[in-house]
């Protein structure tokens, strides 16, 4: 390919840059990570993809397994490809789990026989959005309200037939540990779920039960372990049926099964959906849009590309973005046209939902988003489509990555939160001591 002019332009309220490659015959588009400026060095691109055109390049990255894994040196894709094995390993672990009939706590006992009248989930990031899945699978399913906790406290309402689950993969999570030390205070049924640290210490130290995970890459990815202890803690505590439990995670765990082979790593990018969803979204902010049942998947998807790609992503979600989000596309396309428009979709999405999707996609997405990337959720289940969906963005953001040159671990603002934050202020100390009180 014959390049007659190279220029770079640097975009600083995006935080991105754009190399334009303007041929004879054709005008390619490359954007990258600002502060990953070692991505496209040299700056002579038949140095660094000979022979082939920048979008052939891509795709060629997308094929380089031994790139792949060099990138990710704390095996992120082995555990996301995992996923339906890890499932299975936790689904035993859960089986064979024992609720006590009651702990005694401080002056009180903690009652596992009590009827449960609600349920919390209190975790943050990565372990808190198995819970927000539970809670969108079984809306219509179970009797009693169930609401996720994305803080320091839990609701004034608790009490003890309060089900509280607390979910902390590094089991070091401040937030989460709080609101142990309120569940306690309330006489709270406690079920904890984490892989060690702090909240796994305090557990056993007053008897009360743990679900334990083996360490991983990263909380994201050991969400089989944080999610499969939920449905079944509450099928034990008589709050869903037990068969359907059972029925319907097999099914979810077949369909990640097949899944699994059409977006391994060596599955070239002409057959593998999720390495083509990448290219198409990169050098754009995916703008990601579900529907009811599906939130909590648009959610995880945006916070994988957050985490993954460490990239802006935004998600919002259907009737209720027809009120408020959709005047947004009535901005400039010069706005616009760095958005790439992401859309969860699913065979049970009411007329009414449907149609307004339609609508809008013709009206209004298709002439200002740069690109619409359609994800049609598999399977006969709520939870089997919700797991095509959440593990299809998992991969999605994991190829991402890759084209970013980004290691999906790894992140300087984590490290800053970590230590120049909650290790400053002692702050698990403290909290570890007073929950300990109750020993």
């Amino acid at each position: 390919m014959l390049i007659d002019e190279l220029t770079r332009v640097v975009d600083y309220e995006q935080n991105l840059f754009q190399i334009k490659f303007v041929s004879s015959s054709s005008r390619h588009f490359l954007a990258a990570n600002l502060l990953n400026l070692k991505y496209v060095q040299p700056l002579n691109i038949e140095t660094w993809c000979p022979k082939m055109s920048p979008k052939a390049s891509l795709r060629a990255i997308l094929d380089d397994k031994e790139n792949i894994l060099t990138q990710d040196p704390s095996c992120s894709f082995k555990d996301e490809l995992e996923f339906a094995e890890n499932l299975r390993k936790a689904v035993r672990n859960v089986k064979a789990l024992e609720l006590p009939d009651k702990v005694r706590v401080g002056n009180g006992f903690v009652e596992y026989s009590k009827n449960v009248d609600r349920v919390v989930f209190a975790g943050m990031g990565g372990s808190a959005i198995a819970g927000d899945l539970v809670r969108d699978w079984l809306d219509a399913e179970i009797n009693v309200p169930v609401e996720s906790v994305r803080g320091y406290h839990l609701p004034a309402y608790v009490d003890d037939e309060t089900l509280v689950f607390l979910i902390s993969y590094s089991g070091n999570t401040e937030e989460t540990l709080s609101c142990m030390l309120d569940a306690l205070g309330k006489g709270c049924i406690i079920v904890s779920i984490s892989s060690d640290g702090a909240l796994a210490r305090v557990n056993n130290a007053l008897g009360l039960p743990v679900v334990g995970l083996p360490r991983m890459a990263a909380a994201r990815v050991s969400f089989p372990y944080l999610f499969t202890p939920i449905p079944y803690v509450l099928a034990k505590l008589k709050l869903l049926s037990y068969e359907k439990v059972d029925d319907e995670v097999t099914k979810a765990i077949r369909m990640v099964d097949k899944l699994t082979k059409d977006y391994a790593i060596e599955a070239p990018f002409e057959k593998n959906p999720a390495k083509k969803a990448a290219l198409q979204i990169f050098g754009t902010v995916p703008v990601i849009y579900s529907y009811g049942p599906y939130r909590s998947v648009g959610l995880r998807f945006k916070t994988q590309v957050n985490e993954n790609c460490k990239l802006p992503a935004r998600c919002d979600f259907f009737p209720e973005l027809n009120h408020n989000e959709i005047m947004g596309w009535e901005a400039s396309t010069k706005i616009l046209k760095h958005y790439t428009l992401v859309l969860l979709r699913s065979h049970d999405e009411p007329e009414e939902v449907c149609t307004r999707i339609e609508t809008l996609k013709q009206k209004f997405f298709e002439k200002r988003a740069r690109s619409i990337l359609e994800i049609w959720a598999q399977g006969e289940t709520l939870l089997t489509r919700m797991f095509s969906l959440l593990f299809t963005g998992d991969m999605i953001s994991l190829y991402l990555s890759t084209l970013h040159r980004r290691d999906p671990v790894a992140s300087q603002t984590f490290k800053i939160l970590k230590y120049e934050v909650t290790e400053r202020l002692r702050t698990l100390d403290r909290l570890e001591q007073q929950i300990l009180r109750f020993a």
